[in-house]
């Protein structure tokens, strides 16, 4: 697999091996070849194998005795042309950056950063209910993709893992999945969701827009951005106690929906909060 990633223009057995850079014989590779069909459950475990036992020399390095761990759990489309009709998989999606549905394969994807070091963990194919019914598969939402990812994470003690996902993810069984492991979870959250400020519930968008003043806020600033920031902290609908957070960016606006997230970690303050999910979209190791 590291051949064929590594190897420009046209791919054969003897490039493959040139790419790899390993002192081994040509036959063992022909031979390897030969002998399918492989086994990929073997392969993805000696893959994840390999990224825990890098992130563990990074932090042995480091002298961390409670490392944290991002898990980035999302979904993306690889758009295919619309000719491509024999590839199996292949379906209308939904595409959030196209604004449109288009012909692709959706997947649900994993990734991991901690000590300086950013991986691929694993990832699973979604395919729509009409397509599973007629391929005789059983149909899996993107939340129950979304939670098998999580659980196949393994718990350690030596570290705090932070599961990051957007407002189609924070699901009450998503977030009892993240409990259950040990995680918290920092995500989007819709605006339509109730919160229960004094104990009645409303819409976080009708609380906002009707309730708020500009002096209920606070300004918070993250990577060269200024934020006016409400903090809920109680119950959700679907959620015993989290901590939510309603921004506007550079200044208040009630007749403007906030930007929401939600934070099962209540001992995390407003800027760490963001921090923490801001990681994201940059891929990238903050400091902790």
């Amino acid at each position: 697999m590291h051949g064929i990633i590594l190897t420009d223009g046209r791919i054969n057995v003897s490039q493959i091996r040139r790419s790899t850079r390993e002192n081994r014989a040509l036959s063992c590779m022909t031979r390897f070849l030969n002998e399918s069909p492989w086994c990929p459950n073997r392969v993805t475990r000696r893959r994840l194998e390999f990224v825990m036992k890098h992130i563990q020399k990074s932090r042995s390095k480091a002298g961390d005795a409670r490392s944290i761990v991002f898990f980035i759990v999302d979904d993306t489309q690889c758009k295919k042309e619309r000719t491509t009709k024999r590839m199996e998989g292949l379906d209308n999606h939904f595409s959030h950056s196209d604004g449109k549905t288009i012909w692709s394969h959706c997947v649900v994807t994993a990734h991991v950063v901690s000590e300086n070091n950013s991986f691929t963990w694993d990832f699973r194919p979604y395919f729509r209910e009409p397509y599973c019914q007629k391929e005789g598969i059983s149909f899996k939402s993107k939340n129950v993709l979304a939670m098998e990812l999580i659980n196949s994470y393994p718990v350690r003690d030596d570290e705090q893992v932070y599961v990051l996902v957007d407002s189609w993810y924070t699901s009450k069984k998503l977030i009892e999945t993240c409990c259950q492991k040990g995680f918290h979870l920092i995500g989007g959250l819709r605006t339509n969701r109730k919160i229960y400020p004094a104990g009645v519930g409303i819409k976080i968008s009708d609380f906002a827009s009707t309730y708020l003043e500009s002096t209920d806020l606070r300004p918070v600033t993250v990577d060269g951005h200024t934020y006016k920031i409400y903090t809920y902290e109680g119950n959700l609908s679907d959620t015993e106690y989290a901590k939510v957070l309603l921004s506007w960016e550079n200044k208040f606006d009630s007749s403007k929906t906030p930007f929401c997230l939600l934070c099962t970690d209540s001992s995390l303050n407003h800027v760490t909060i963001l921090s923490y999910y801001n990681v994201r979209w940059n891929i990238m190791p903050i400091s902790a």
